[in-house]
């Protein structure tokens, strides 16, 4: 069975991104010490934990700014190697690339574009990598059956924070699992339940 799982790194104070991210600057101010667990030093457990995340997805579900902004950075061919579908209000025609990764874009809704990131991701997993608005929709709908968060040691102060206008509801999580590494504390939750 298809699990809709998100994965990001975040700070100790809740951002995922530092202050004045946009086109050019996709991560923010701050990014690098959001990412090193990934891009720098990292320990043998930190690229297990990557090797893993890409691994078990078969297709990225991200909001139209996170491809608005991070689409150059990511050049061609980008990093995903699968399909990505982006929501959005805008149509346009699917925009493949080089590597296994192509575009495409849905403007009907949450539940649209999950359904066909599903049909994708075939016996594998649909991630939900981004931005922090989409990650939240999916989990206020109920939608969301996990989520990994990879808690970073650093105190930001200014950004995108990840859990915002969460609404009145309670939100039931369970650890499934931590692997703590000098860069990060790799967090593992299932989506228990959410009540209204």
């Amino acid at each position: 069975m298809t699990t809709v799982h998100f994965d990001v790194s975040m700070s100790l104070d809740g951002f995922i991104t530092g202050h004045g991210e946009g086109v050019g600057n996709p991560l923010g101010d701050d990014a690098g010490r959001l990412h090193d667990w990934m891009f720098g030093a990292k320990t043998g457990a930190d690229a297990d934990v990557l090797d893993e995340l890409y691994a078990r997805t078969g297709a990225i579900l991200m909001g139209r700014r996170m491809f608005d902004v991070g689409e150059e950075s990511w050049g061609d061919p980008p990093p995903f190697h699968m399909p990505v579908f982006v929501l959005t209000h805008k149509a346009r025609e699917p925009l493949p690339r080089r590597g296994g990764t192509t575009y495409v874009f849905v403007t009907d809704g949450i539940e649209a574009g999950l359904d066909q990131a599903k049909a994708a991701a075939g016996e594998k997993d649909v991630g939900i990598w981004g931005g922090a608005k989409i990650m939240r929709q999916y989990l206020k709908a109920g939608l969301l059956d996990e989520m990994q968060i990879h808690l970073v040691p650093v105190l930001i102060g200014d950004g995108v924070r990840l859990f915002e206008d969460l609404g009145p509801g309670r939100i039931e999580l369970e650890r499934t699992r931590s692997i703590q590494t000098l860069g990060a504390t790799h967090l593992r939750f299932r989506v228990a339940k959410r009540s209204k």
